[in-house]
């Protein structure tokens, strides 16, 4: 068929027409897939970002729950802020200016600091404060509060922050706690120092720690930085340089004269390492312990001259006893012992046996007068040897064969049981009256021989003991201390190390004190002081000591300030020995310790309900060694050296008592000056 032009022109138009048609929907099927998988994606990475955020938001819940950690909003338009999480605040939430009530007042410039902080375009502040968490009106429960700040910004170009977002979290337990640590480290510290032995820890190395104050004086250096400081390292000290190997440290144990020249230091010393080694059996620490013993060893020497002085009295002792044997053959003189038990009276030419044993109803028949004094006396003799009697009487011969009659002087002296209770008597029998005189010198004698000997044998044997048992203690719980584990069992082998420390020294210092008044007096050295002060002081120390639960510490200090011209320490001496001899007569009640001054001098006073003290041994107590129970431990020379310092002073001391079981007063008069503000 033939076709026209215009028929194909229009054929192939419509043609044209139909494939545009199909390429533009085609264009639009193909943009609305991407379209629409654009949007897909969209969505699903939406829908990712919400459940991260969801995720992240209940992680950040559960962290904030785990802590304990609160969060609030604050509006700095509106200046009221509210809980976001937790109920720190009330549940209407609180004003800024509400919220002052419930900040601690010198905390409170803490808080505005850190609104000052987030106010001048700072992102995050912190700050600590003290919040009132207490429900009850007028009464305050300060918490520990750290609270972290972040500012929100709606105009990052003005910075200026329309809401502060604040975590808060309660520090109290923490704060406690450290607290609580500070005050041990403290008192652990406080110990170190006040020890009476000089100590040096180092590390398993030999790289020295830290020293203690005691280590500073009996070496003579103030500080670390001191030229002469005692070397850093143990293994490069003189003293230890070919004694210790630093591949496996051994106890070592060892006394010395120490002189370091350049500090003037010459003592003798009694030196100690010991090493601490862990579970593992690895060192870890090093200690090294100093003790001047020079005062020891002085009163060594002193015992030695004391013992060759005893020495030298036994010895004159024999002599006296050769010389009365000697005497008594020859003026026909016999010693003579009864017990009221047995009935029977003995006669000794000398002190090992008897010449002759007799019932006092044979002693009798020798009487000529029977009415006579000594005669009477034997028919009821716990009635008349109570007391020493000398009885001059006529009698028949009684230990030589003779009928001559004779006139005989007869001593007695009553003796008693460990009770007190009469057990009998003895004496000397002669028929010559001038030898009296030589027999009571003799006796005389031979009993302070005999009393100095047994004195000074009980105080030596005292002493050994008493300074052993605390210091078995302190080596013993030392050795046992690196073995706890748990900071409690330290805790109490520190408390019974510390414990039979100042046992010791109270014992050491007794010792010195009476060496000093036997030696040159002693000394007072008067100052001003605040009494009052010093009184409080020592008060708090001696609360430590009375550990029975059933005794109640007093202390009555009468003055807020008392500025007085004495010697602090002697003065101390005798408030710590009146106490210290309270506590260990007192089982039950109270010790009450107080002064006051009156009439130019302090009144020092400490009033027991311990065991009381019977009127015949009031007196006594003050003599030196003097213990009225032996079961007791200590000395005997506390409250002779508080004489001796009163005597000092020229004042007054004493004791008032009703008597056994009713409780003592110790109190004593030192004059002093009183100086005015």
């Amino acid at each position: 068929m033939n076709m026209t032009l215009s028929q194909i022109l229009t054929s192939a138009t419509g043609t044209a027409v139909d494939g545009i048609s199909l390429l533009m929907t085609l264009l639009v099927v193909i943009a609305f897939t991407i379209s629409w998988g654009f949007n897909r994606l969209s969505i699903l990475r939406i829908r990712r970002n919400s459940q991260r955020i969801h995720d992240m938001s209940a992680i950040m819940k559960h962290t904030l729950n785990l802590n304990g950690d609160a969060v609030i909003k604050l509006s700095l338009a509106e200046h009221y802020a509210t809980n976001i999480h937790g109920d720190f605040l009330p549940e209407k939430g609180m004003s800024y200016e509400e919220s002052r009530k419930y900040v601690h007042p010198d905390d409170w410039h803490f808080y505005e600091t850190f609104i000052r902080e987030l106010m001048s375009g700072k992102k995050t502040a912190e700050c600590s404060f003290r919040w009132n968490v207490s429900k009850k009106e007028g009464q305050a429960e300060w918490h520990n509060i750290h609270n972290l700040g972040v500012a929100e910004f709606a105009n990052e170009q003005l910075r200026t922050p329309t809401n502060l977002f604040c975590t808060i979290s309660d520090h109290t337990d923490t704060v406690a706690q450290e607290q609580e640590e500070q005050q041990l480290n403290d008192k652990y510290r406080r110990i170190f120092e006040q020890s009476i032995v000089g100590l040096a820890f180092y590390d398993k190395d030999g790289n020295l720690l830290t020293v203690n104050q005691k280590m500073r004086e009996i070496l003579k250096f103030q500080s670390e930085d001191d030229p002469y400081y005692f070397s850093r390292t143990i293994y490069d000290m003189p003293t230890f340089k070919e004694l210790l190997d630093n591949r496996h440290i051994e106890e070592l144990w060892f006394c010395t004269q120490s002189v370091i020249l350049e500090r003037g230091v010459n003592c003798y010393t009694e030196l100690r390492v010991h090493p601490i080694y862990g579970d593992d059996g690895q060192l870890i620490y090093i200690t090294f312990s100093i003790r001047d013993v020079t005062k020891e060893r002085e009163l060594y020497l002193q015992n030695k001259q004391n013992d060759e002085f005893i020495r030298h009295q036994v010895k004159e002792i024999q002599q006296y006893e050769t010389e009365l044997k000697y005497l008594m053959e020859q003026c026909d003189m016999r010693f003579w012992r009864t017990t009221f038990e047995e009935h029977t009276i003995s006669f000794f030419k000398e002190l090992s046996k008897p010449e002759k044993v007799l019932t006092y109803d044979t002693f009798l028949k020798y009487f000529i007068d029977k009415e006579e004094s000594v005669a009477r006396s034997f028919q009821a003799p716990e009635e008349h040897f109570t007391e020493p009697k000398a009885y001059l009487c006529h009698m028949r011969a009684i230990y030589h064969d003779s009928d001559d009659l004779q006139w005989n002087i007869i001593d007695s002296v009553p003796f008693y049981d460990a009770d007190g209770h009469l057990k009998g008597c003895y004496g000397v029998i002669r028929n010559v009256t001038e030898l009296i005189q030589k027999q009571e010198l003799l006796k005389q004698e031979t009993e302070r021989a005999n009393d100095s000997g047994r004195l000074k044998s009980v105080f030596m044997a005292n002493m050994t003991h008493e300074i052993r048992t605390p210091l078995n203690s302190i080596v013993g719980f030392s050795d046992v201390l690196p073995m706890m584990t748990t900071p409690e069992e330290k805790q109490e082998i520190v408390k019974v190390i510390m414990s039979n420390c100042d046992m010791l020294l109270r014992l050491i210092n007794d010792i010195l004190a009476v060496s000093t008044l036997d030696s040159n007096g002693i000394s007072i050295e008067d100052k001003e002081v605040d009494f009052a002060e010093s009184f409080n002081s020592i008060c708090q120390s001696l609360a430590q000591r009375v550990q029975n639960p059933q005794v109640e510490f007093i202390a009555e200090n009468p003055y807020k300030t008392l500025t007085v011209r004495i010697d602090p320490d002697r003065i101390q001496q005798i408030i710590t020995n009146f106490v210290t001899n309270a506590v260990k007569y007192t089982q039950q009640g109270h010790i009450k310790v107080g002064y006051e001054y009156r009439d130019n001098g302090l009144y020092i006073y400490c009033e027991d309900t311990g065991s009381g003290i019977p009127k015949g041994d009031q007196k006594k107590v003050f003599e030196r060694f003097v213990k009225l129970n032996d079961y007791v431990q200590g000395t005997g020379l506390g409250l002779s050296i508080c004489k001796a310092i009163a005597d000092r002073y020229k004042g007054r001391i004493g004791v008032t008592s009703e008597g056994e079981g009713k409780g003592s007063t110790f109190w004593a008069e030192i004059p002093c000056e009183r100086m005015k503000k």
